[in-house]
């Protein structure tokens, strides 16, 4: 009987263990080109209502809440970007927030005659 004791507590044991390290990793990807930047964030069981993106001078801060999860990914952010022209989407557990560079700063093509 020992033996079984041992093996239904290190089972509970290696399932909590494996809830811990299975904890979801809001993994991002931030991404750059002549127009702004794109960040795409992993967050998936969350959707539009559960998410709230704010924005100031210095910090882009996206929250994610559900009854089970939460989470905080913060951004420093200049003023070269145009904060209300930021375009947010959630598609299959993939947020996508694409922020334009204002007018004023992006590369300009000149024509040589």
């Amino acid at each position: 009987m020992i033996l079984t004791t041992n093996l239904i507590d290190n089972f509970f044991d290696d399932s909590f263990a494996i809830r811990k390290m299975n904890k979801i990793n809001y993994t991002d990807d931030v991404t750059h080109d002549e127009d702004g930047a794109t960040i795409k964030l992993k967050v998936p069981g969350f959707n539009k209502k559960s998410i709230d993106i704010s924005v100031d001078s210095e910090t882009l801060t996206i929250e994610g809440k559900t009854d089970d999860d939460s989470f905080t990914k913060r951004y420093s952010v200049d003023n070269k970007f145009d904060f209300d022209s930021i375009d947010a989407k959630v598609v299959y557990g993939l947020l996508t927030l694409s922020v334009p560079y204002k007018a004023e700063v992006k590369p300009r093509k000149i024509k040589v005659n």
